[in-house]
Formats: C-alpha cells, structure tokens, sequence
C-alpha cells in the first residue's frame, strides 16, 4: 500500500476500495464506472495515459464519463442503495472509512444523496484517523489531513447534480476549490506541493506541512 499525495483518492487505499465498491451489485457489465472519475491522480498510470489526462480532450471526455456514472447512481435509487449497502458494513474493520469512500464518489458525480445520508457523511468525519503527515504504509489508514479538508468542503458545498471535483487544487487546510471560492487556489512557494486560498488557510497549516515543505526555515510564502 502506498500514496503518492495527500488527498482523497491518492492512495492505493482509496483506489483499492474504489474499485471494491464499483462492483457491489455485480462485475462486468454490473459496474458503475467509478474508478473512471477519480483514478487521474495515479502515479503508476503509464506517462501517456497521465500526460493524455492533462489534455482538453480528455476533460471533455471526463465530463461525459461522470455524467453516465451519475445518470447510474440517479436511476432506481441506485446510490441510495450504494451507501446503504457499505452502511450496513460499517462495524467492519475500515467500515466506517468505507462509507466515507461512497459519499465521496456520489458527490463527485454530483449524484442524490438525501439529508439524513449528507448528516451521517458529517458525522463519521470525527470517527476516521487523520494523519496529517506521511506516516508508514502499515499505520496509513483514513484521511491525510489535507484530503479530509477536501472532504468537509465537498460536503459543506454539495449541490445535487453538480459534479465536484477532487483532482484539481484544493486548499490544504480548508479543502476550498476554486468553485467555491471564485479563484483558484495558488502554489505554496517552497515546495510547489500544496495550495491555498489565502495567507490565513497557509498559515494555519504551517505547522503540518513544515515538515515535508522544501523551505522549511520560516513560513513559505504563496
């Protein structure tokens, strides 16, 4: 098990349940499709499939593929009965993390997800260990730091039908994307690694990422 960021869905955790819960009703022509939204990250894709991702064709592309998955969730409460499934799943060892995992899909596509399911998603938040720095892959269970800030904004910003995005930039200690705040966020200019919105989010941050940030002598500035 490895990770190659600190977000959702930048670690073979995250990709390994994804792919798990794609094939909860079935495999083959029984899947969702949701690898397909979230696996752009994935640094052992080969460098074209990585470099064709970047490209305006395939953003295109990545539109149509989310607008499927969630035309999938949406029909015959199919994402009801997602979550619910891995609800009821929750006791199990990472369970409640798994739960987590499918609200964070069906608000990347942007699919239903009823009041009392978005209540719950908030409630489990403070039941999943956080690490806010690398750690051993053995200890590396739940959130990074900067992935559950990714999870809280998506939740506190979920509109139905409104896809949300986890590849682009995210505020490291907010989890704001540019949607959300009307601009993007900028680099951390000692290490290029991390964004933020703003001087307050980097340095509330600060003492998290100081220790992998390349300029670590004082507060980096954006």
């Amino acid at each position: 098990m490895g990770r190659w960021g600190m977000r959702l869905f930048e670690g073979d955790q995250d990709m390994d349940m994804v792919i798990e819960i794609d094939a909860t009703f079935g495999k083959d022509k029984n899947t969702l499709g949701l690898p397909q939204m979230v696996h752009q990250t994935d640094m052992l894709a080969p460098l074209e499939a990585r470099m064709y991702y970047q490209t305006k064709e395939y953003q295109e592309e990545l539109t149509e593929i989310v607008a499927k998955v969630r035309a999938k969730l949406d029909s015959g409460d199919t994402g009801q009965k997602l979550i619910s499934h891995w609800r009821a799943k929750e006791s199990e060892h990472g369970g409640k993390y798994n739960v987590i995992i499918v609200g964070a899909l069906l608000m990347r596509a942007g699919a239903k997800i009823n009041e009392s399911e978005l209540q719950h998603l908030r409630e489990l938040v403070p039941c999943i260990n956080c690490n806010q720095v690398y750690t051993s892959p053995c200890r590396d269970e739940g959130f990074r730091g900067p992935g559950k800030a990714q999870f809280l904004a998506a939740l506190d910003n979920y509109q139905p039908g409104v896809p949300r995005s986890y590849q682009e930039p995210s505020c490291f200690y907010c989890g704001k994307i540019e949607a959300d705040l009307g601009k993007a966020p900028s680099k951390c200019g000692g290490c290029d690694a991390a964004w933020y919105c703003g001087k307050d989010c980097q340095k509330a941050h600060w003492k998290h990422h100081k220790p992998s940030c390349t300029r670590s002598s004082g507060c980096a500035n954006m």
